[in-house]
């Protein structure tokens, strides 16, 4: 190499020394300003600087086994600079790179940091036939990562085809208070019967359902509600969403206090309707509601009580009537 280009030889074993995961180390590499905030100017300027260090590498291409290293580690550099970071939040994020990364395949992560192989980018995927029945993915991270296995199952067991509800029991049931995340996927065959045939046979005009609903307003919603009750006790919607998990526990042990639950607690004007229509939103059609809620409410055999669903309107607990 140094037989090649004595200056190359230089200029990429700088390239590969510096520490371009750090807005120090990236901003020496490329003779920029280190400061957390850059101007569109400021941004050029770092390209350009990236274009001329990578055209000063070029006689390396062939003769340098860590060339390729050499020409991300200047795209990285350039990378790091360019992404927003306040200063008190920066030594925090710059901390997390003295702990590494144990896999050596990851979609979106970088790590290009010597002695370490490159972290390849590349996602993995495979394919395999679902059995008869039900299944459940549970991703996990942080304290949920804790719970045994005998937890999730029973979670499960409680709440059936429910995985909001079950990755948010999942998240209150850790017992450490640091933040914690859960993502719940339900899988399960296809309906042999389409829910709007059923909801035809049922006496609604084709196309359509009827339902109602309990909802859990909290201060966090941004669009003024025609139809909303009172502002709602929830004081954020973690709250609303708790209130509403366990509400959602009590009715598929009883569901015959639906009626009773949704006059008390229903944040919605559909509450104060008389005798049984309390919470009855009538027949719907598609695009009448939100995607969400459409989703939970034509998915649902008849009588039966959905998932959490969370709209503009706040956290609902849906019946389907028919």
């Amino acid at each position: 190499m140094l037989a090649q280009d004595m200056e190359s030889c230089k200029q990429i074993h700088k390239v590969l020394s510096a520490d371009v995961h750090t807005r120090a180390g990236a901003a020496q590499l490329l003779g920029a300003d280190p400061g957390p905030v850059l101007t569109d100017a400021g941004i050029a300027d770092l390209e350009k600087a990236s274009r001329a260090q990578l055209k000063q590498l070029e006689k390396m291409s062939q003769v340098c086994p860590e060339y390729d290293q050499a020409v991300a580690a200047c795209h990285e550099a350039v990378a790091t600079l360019k992404r927003q970071s306040a200063a008190e939040a920066l030594p925090r994020y710059e901390a997390l790179l003295k702990e590494g990364l144990s896999a050596t395949r990851t979609l979106g992560a970088r790590d290009l940091r010597w002695p370490r192989p490159i972290v390849m980018m590349k996602p993995e995927s495979s394919c395999f036939s679902m059995p008869q029945g039900k299944a459940r993915l549970a991703l996990l991270c942080g304290p949920t990562a804790a719970l045994s296995t005998q937890k999730l199952a029973e979670t499960s067991a409680r709440l059936g085809v429910r995985p909001k509800a079950c990755a948010l029991t999942w998240c209150m049931e850790a017992t450490e208070a640091s933040s914690s995340s859960a993502v719940c996927i339900g899988l399960e065959p296809a309906a042999a019967e389409p829910p709007l045939k059923r909801a035809r046979t049922a006496g609604g005009p084709e196309g359509t359902v009827r339902v109602r609903h309990i909802l859990f307003r909290h201060p966090q919603l941004r669009q003024v509600d025609p139809m909303a009750r009172r502002e709602g006790a929830a004081r954020n919607v973690l709250e609303a969403e708790s209130n509403a998990l366990k509400l959602l526990q009590v009715l598929l042990k009883d569901p015959n206090q639906f009626i009773k639950s949704c006059r008390e607690l229903s944040d919605c004007q559909t509450a104060e309707q008389p005798g049984q229509l309390a919470g009855d939103l009538g027949w719907l059609a598609r695009g009448q509601q939100e995607a969400s809620f459409e989703e939970v409410a034509f998915g649902l055999p008849v009588n039966s009580i959905g998932d959490l669903v969370s709209t503009s309107r706040g956290v609902h607990i849906i019946q389907r009537l028919g």
